[in-house]
């Protein structure tokens, strides 16, 4: 089999999703920005937020103003949640499909009569399918630089900045690609895999928002992989870009190397 025969036949699968995908989150990052730079909106927030009870207002930080512009504009952009909800459908229903959702098919076990090491059928679904995720973030980087340069003042800083959320943002999800393959590798129905990895994602999505309300459960931070994904502070300089790196790389490793390890011994139904 041409090595490239199954990249593109992942690619051919799933490109409708990702092109809508990069031409939503592109759209999407650029009215942002085009918004923020066009009406200035941080003396509408402070006389909201003024009129607020005491007890709501505990809920914005003071550095709200300050990401109001459009700095805090292109970070937004990268964390509002189409785009997390579009990278992280792309990044799981790709190797569910598959793997999980093939084996349910009864046509994995086709494919790997081919002259193909299981290995490698792996390694080239998480590399094509990350792969995928690049072009949808750098769809989103595209979106975020036009609109800066278009209304406002593009630096070498600022570029810096967006270019390193976008990598964080791919990082992120290449650890969802990941720990999706290694519960595809486990089962046998693709519903039921893509189930379990969304309801991971949305379990630790939704324990971030509460850690951040609560100080009472804030020691389970680090153990959270939204931790290592914080555009916001990222552009302001609050958090370390390489520790964000770091983590997710080594979680990436663990998970592919299981993943691995668990398909080249796992029997596959026929």
């Amino acid at each position: 089999m041409n090595e490239l025969c199954y990249p593109l036949f992942i690619w051919k699968d799933h490109r409708g999703l990702v092109i809508f995908s990069v031409i939503v989150i592109a759209t999407l990052q650029f009215l942002i920005i085009e918004l923020m730079a066009t009406i200035d909106i941080a003396p509408i927030v402070t006389t909201i937020l003024q009129q607020l009870p005491p007890q709501m207002q505990v809920l914005f930080d003071e550095g709200l103003l300050t990401r109001l512009s459009v700095n805090g504009a292109a970070a937004f952009g990268f964390d509002h949640p189409l785009v997390l909800t579009l990278m992280a459908v792309n990044a799981i229903i790709i190797p569910t499909r598959h793997i999980a959702g093939e084996i349910e098919d009864g046509t994995l076990e086709l494919l790997l009569a081919y002259p193909f090491k299981r290995a490698k059928l792996l390694i080239s679904l998480w590399i094509s399918t990350n792969l995928i995720l690049l072009i949808i973030v750098i769809g989103g980087w595209l979106g975020s630089l036009a609109a800066v340069a278009l209304f406002s003042n593009l630096t070498f800083d600022l570029l810096i900045r967006i270019l390193q959320i976008g990598c964080n943002l791919w990082l992120l999800f290449a650890l969802i690609t990941s720990y999706t393959l290694l519960i595809s590798t486990f089962g046998n129905e693709g519903s039921g895999t893509g189930i379990r990895s969304a309801a991971i994602t949305l379990v630790f999505y939704f324990l971030y928002f509460l850690s951040t309300l609560w100080d009472s459960i804030s020691f389970i931070k680090p153990f959270n992989i939204f931790t290592y994904y914080q555009p916001q502070k990222l552009m302001f300089g609050q958090r370390s870009f390489g520790l964000h790196v770091g983590v997710l790389l080594v979680l990436i490793g663990i998970c592919l190397t299981i993943s691995l390890k668990q398909f080249n011994r796992r029997d596959i139904p026929g």
